[in-house]
């Protein structure tokens, strides 16, 4: 099986910034008072990056996704500071397996 691993914005493994390493993000979508998604770069209906924004009082959990912007509130979530491993043939997500874990709302 052939792979692709890319970062928590969905850009390839290896990519180089040329200012910084932070993206401003291209899709926000505040889809409740405690969840709000975000996405950086335009991929059409393709799979990409989708980060999940959880708040709990004052805490906010930041998570990661890999799949269709349309997805996003069914996608299983990842801590944000891991690789996305990409199967190349299936596009299906193979790396992280663990899902992060939910944020106390108590």
């Amino acid at each position: 099986m052939s792979t692709t691993k890319y970062d928590r914005y969905g850009r390839p493994a290896g990519f180089i910034p040329t200012i910084n390493n932070e993206v401003d993000p291209y899709l926000v979508d505040k889809a409740s008072a405690t969840v709000t998604y975000a996405c950086f770069f335009e991929t059409g209906t393709a799979p990409r990056a989708i980060h999940r924004f959880v708040k709990a009082g004052t805490v906010t959990q930041v998570t990661v996704a890999w799949g269709a912007w349309s997805d996003r509130a069914s996608l299983t979530y990842y801590p944000i500071n891991t690789y996305l491993e990409v199967d190349n043939e299936t596009g299906a997500l193979v790396y992280p397996t663990e899902p992060a874990p939910e944020l106390e709302t108590a």
